[in-house]
């Protein structure tokens, strides 16, 4: 007997329930509620808020600098506090012990607009930080429902394999009975016994499996050892999605955006900029003051080669990232048409494997009835048998690759992490 148990192709699977947004959460929205939590996903959360920090701190700039100071030193000798103006009536202040607190201000004049680019680059690096949260969010999400889906289908395989099990010790009590009596040969039974065996090992594997995907979620959604208390499997209809609208494009945009503005701003750092200072201090030592203050302005060109060279760096990364994001808008384009053709042909083998199953078990019913009245051998029953279940379970198989495909769309999308629990909350 075949059981093709694949937890990589299953384990990749979100089931959905299209009914709309719930009231009241059910069972799998708690998992996903909880999830919203994990560790990576408020890390991502908390990169986000440094950009905005980043976004802010560049904001910040047009208001200017401002530093205040104070010293106090111990010289060998005496010293002129402060500055001396000659004519200025009044001796300046000498002594050996000189103190000076004050406040400075520097206010940037943003004639070229290298403070504006500088906002504009945080500004772009922010929405790729807030479009990277919700991608890890998802992928989060995403490795949760998974794992509850892929225990759903193994508890659909687990109930079609205790059937068969049932059904295979009652013919091996049959035929053992039959043995005995001389009604049957002693290969019959040795070859139910054999079945029996087989079906053994496909229950270790099964539970393997199981064991496996709850690990999966109670490291998604910290829930141990979790089964779900349904196992049918809901499939959502195909949704269209344009692609550069995608969350891999939408990120490539925004990093094209930032290297964009990142090379402006290294291209008119190179043009003369104008800061206006002012200053005031108090200068004490002698057992007097003085008060000195200034204003003034200050003009400044780079004519270093590496300035010249960071801005011809930052021109070609802009054109490296433009280049990177229509890739980015192929790349979309071609796994949402493989994605939806994947979705297209799952969708009809199950709708084919519905239709064999039902099938196949009016012929199981037919075989094991031809095989008690002696008419039909006992390898025949049992290779029906295991068609029935393979049957079975290539249904449950053909639904999970059909919500795996949908799952992915959903997170290539970029779907708001509210309305992906809602539809994923099937109760």
């Amino acid at each position: 007997m075949k059981i093709w148990i694949r937890p990589h192709l299953v384990s990749v699977g979100l089931a959905v329930l299209m009914l709309g947004p719930a009231v009241q959460a059910g069972e799998l929205g708690e998992l996903l509620q909880a999830t919203l939590q994990h560790p990576q996903a408020r890390a991502a959360a908390s990169q986000a808020e440094a950009a905005r920090a980043q976004k802010d701190a560049a904001t910040g700039r047009y208001f200017g600098s401002a530093a205040l100071s104070a010293g106090w030193h111990n010289y060998d000798d005496q010293r002129v506090v402060g500055v001396y103006t000659p004519g200025t009536p009044g001796s300046p202040l000498v002594s050996d012990r000189i103190g000076q607190a004050g406040l400075a201000y520097s206010l940037p004049v943003d004639l070229f607009g290298v403070i504006a680019a500088n906002r504009e680059r945080a500004q772009h690096d922010l929405d790729a930080a807030e479009l990277l949260a919700r991608q890890q969010t998802l992928l989060k999400l995403h490795q949760t429902a998974s794992a509850y889906l892929t225990l759903q289908a193994l508890l659909k395989q687990r109930e079609a394999l205790a059937i068969y099990r049932q059904r295979v010790e009652a013919t091996h009590s049959r035929i053992k009975k039959e043995v005995e009596l001389g009604k049957a040969a002693g290969v019959d039974a040795r070859y139910a016994e054999s079945e029996l065996a087989r079906l053994v090992a496909d229950e270790a594997v099964l539970n393997g499996a199981l064991i496996q995907a709850q690990a999966d979620l109670e490291e998604a959604g910290s829930r141990e050892k979790f089964l779900p208390t349904r196992a049918d499997i809901h499939v959502p209809a195909w949704e269209d999605a344009a692609s550069d609208a995608t969350l891999p494009a939408r990120i490539a945009q925004a990093r094209r955006e930032a290297a964009r503005a990142q090379a402006d701003e290294s291209r008119q750092a190179l043009l003369p900029s104008l800061s206006l200072d002012a200053n005031y201090y108090r200068n004490i030592g002698g057992g007097d003051h003085r008060d000195t203050w200034a204003l003034g302005g200050v003009v400044s060109l780079p004519l270093g080669v590496s300035q010249y060279r960071q801005a011809d760096a930052q021109r070609l990364n802009a054109r490296a990232a433009a280049e990177q994001s229509e890739a980015a808008v192929r790349d979309s384009a071609r796994q949402l048409a493989n994605l939806h053709a994947a979705y297209d042909a799952a969708a009809a083998d199950a709708l084919a494997m519905e239709k064999e199953a039902a099938y196949r078990e009016q012929v199981a019913k037919v075989q094991r009835e031809m095989q008690r009245l002696g008419s039909q051998t006992l390898e025949n029953l049992f290779r029906h048998e295991r068609d029935l279940f393979d049957a079975r379970f290539r249904l449950e198989q053909a639904r999970a690759r059909a919500a795996a495909a949908w799952s992915a769309a959903q997170v290539l999308t970029g779907l708001p992490t509210e309305n992906y629990i809602a539809r994923m909350d099937a109760k």
